[in-house]
């Protein structure tokens, strides 16, 4: 497969690198960046994991407990997140000790534990099947009500007492017979799952997600068709061989350039543009995202932008631009939480109107769920976006050592991958040696806690890595030079054998 070189040929495309250790995906709609998603292995999401705990401690003032799941943090299961809870008090529902099957709903942050329910989901492609559920709702897109009451029959004809449904669009499109068929496939994993629990050992993973096909299919249903480009053939082979892959929508590429594929579309740039906390806007205003413990917090300003008739309509246009690029970076940086956006002021109340008709239709393209819910009295935008996983900044940076967390730099496990990309580049130049500046805590990473990584991308490469130590306030990782080990050796180290 080839890699097209047309300038903006993709309406839709989703490009994939799965080479080094830290797996990327990227969303492009119309050749521009709209999600990137990374994932790490020590910045792992564990939303969907299934476990089995133990209630560890019960808050009665709180209605909630916390349960051990074998994490660092112990995790908080509030009451209405049981199945059928009836408003009854925590103590009616678990005791300490006891095991109990939970999954993770929201990712533990620096101050807080991860969220649980009791509420088992089991998505498909049809259906979210509920084992507990014991209630029934068709997506909000089918819109015939004599088709909604008659899947509703049918539905309830079918379910067990206990038994919850969630039915997705597609379903209506479809025989019920199919529909039929992947409920009881999801019934019987779910059935085998609770007979695994019975067996093990608590707290123990019962289920764990394969986070970045996930995503990957959750956004090929987003776009609806388009191109998937992928810089390892294997993995392409592997979802093309998925049942979820659609190959009347869906086309596949092999990214084979000796140019890492981020960078051959563009996408590193659009990476390192969402850690900033400035984006400029068409006309020449800006806007400056700065996030808190609390929430997130978006400045709109005129800058360099004057306008051509009223100061009225310079105001207007910045804070349209704004709430379009402000939704944007949203996706983007995978910000979620409490958002609130001070746009210019604004005195007339149809101008505030067309904003935030702006922004909601903007946010009406995100894959989240987003609630717009309007200025407050100060004049600021109140909006939420809904958490599933760390944000973008979360990922790849860490507290600055220097600045004390009054800042954000790159983290050593970034750095690392960043540099094993570089090395990944150079597979086919003649060279036999590369030096490498590293500081500790990166070379840590790179190499691995045995020299696993270290001597694989050796022999990979098939060149001597040599390493020149460094001490630095920040991580430090990148290539020196090539050349002989004769001639680079001197000016640096190997790695001694482990």
């Amino acid at each position: 497969m080839e890699q097209k070189e047309e300038s903006g040929f993709y309406m839709n495309a989703l490009i994939v690198s799965t080479k080094g250790r830290e797996k990327r995906l990227a969303v492009m709609k119309n050749g521009t960046a709209d999600q990137v998603h990374i994932f790490q292995p020590a910045h792992r999401s564990h939303v969907g994991f299934i476990y089995y705990g133990i209630v560890s401690k019960v808050e009665k003032g709180m209605n909630a407990c916390f349960v051990n799941i074998g994490l660092e943090q112990n995790a908080f299961l509030h009451r209405n997140d049981f199945p059928d809870h009836q408003n009854k008090s925590i103590g009616d529902l678990v005791h300490q000790g006891q095991k109990i099957i939970v999954q993770v709903m929201k990712d533990g942050s620096e101050m807080k534990a991860p969220r649980l329910t009791a509420v088992i989901e089991w998505p498909g492609d049809l259906l979210v099947y509920l084992p507990a559920g014991r209630y029934v709702a068709l997506s909000k897109k089918a819109e015939n009500e004599q088709q909604r009451r008659e899947w509703s029959e049918w539905i309830e004809e079918h379910k067990r007492e206990e038994e919850g449904l969630i039915v997705r669009t597609a379903a209506f499109f479809l025989p019920k017979e199919d529909l039929f068929a992947e409920w009881r496939q999801l019934r019987a994993r779910h059935e085998k799952l609770v007979k695994a629990a019975e067996k093990a050992q608590a707290p123990v993973l019962l289920l764990e997600r394969q986070q970045l096909q996930e995503e990957l299919f959750a956004r090929m249903n987003e776009l609806g068709q388009g191109e998937l480009i992928g810089d390892e053939l294997d993995f392409l082979v592997s979802i093309k061989e998925d049942v979820r892959f659609k190959k009347g929508q869906w086309t596949t590429t092999f990214h084979s350039a000796d140019e890492e594929i981020f960078s051959a579309f563009g996408l590193r740039e659009s990476a390192e543009m969402a850690l900033k906390r400035t984006v400029w806007l068409p006309s020449g205003g800006f806007i400056v995202i700065d996030r808190t413990e609390a929430m997130t917090v978006i400045d709109v300003n005129t800058g360099k932008f004057t306008g051509k008739s009223s100061q009225r309509q310079t105001v207007l246009v910045t804070n349209r631009e704004a709430a379009a690029e402000s939704a944007r970076q949203l996706r983007l940086r995978d910000i979620s939480g409490m958002i609130l956006i001070d746009f210019i002021d604004m005195a007339n109340e149809e101008d505030r109107r067309e904003v935030e008709r702006e922004l909601v239709k903007e946010t009406k393209k995100d894959s989240k769920q987003v609630s717009v819910r309007g200025f407050t009295s100060l004049g600021l935008m109140q909006m939420t976006r809904k958490k599933t996983k760390p944000s973008l900044i979360e990922t790849v940076t860490e507290p600055c050592r220097v600045c004390r967390g009054t800042g954000r730099v790159i983290s050593s496990e970034s750095a690392a991958f960043q540099l094993e990309r570089k090395l990944l580049e150079l597979a086919r130049h003649e060279v036999e040696a590369v030096l490498v500046e590293v500081t500790s805590e990166v070379q840590a990473v790179f190499a691995g806690k045995r020299n696993e990584y270290h001597e694989r991308l050796e022999n990979l490469l098939h060149k001597k890595i040599i390493y020149q130590v460094i001490e630095a306030a920040a991580p430090v990782g990148r290539i020196l030079r090539t050349g002989s080990f004769a001639e680079l050796s001197p000016k640096g180290k190997l790695l001694e054998k482990s």
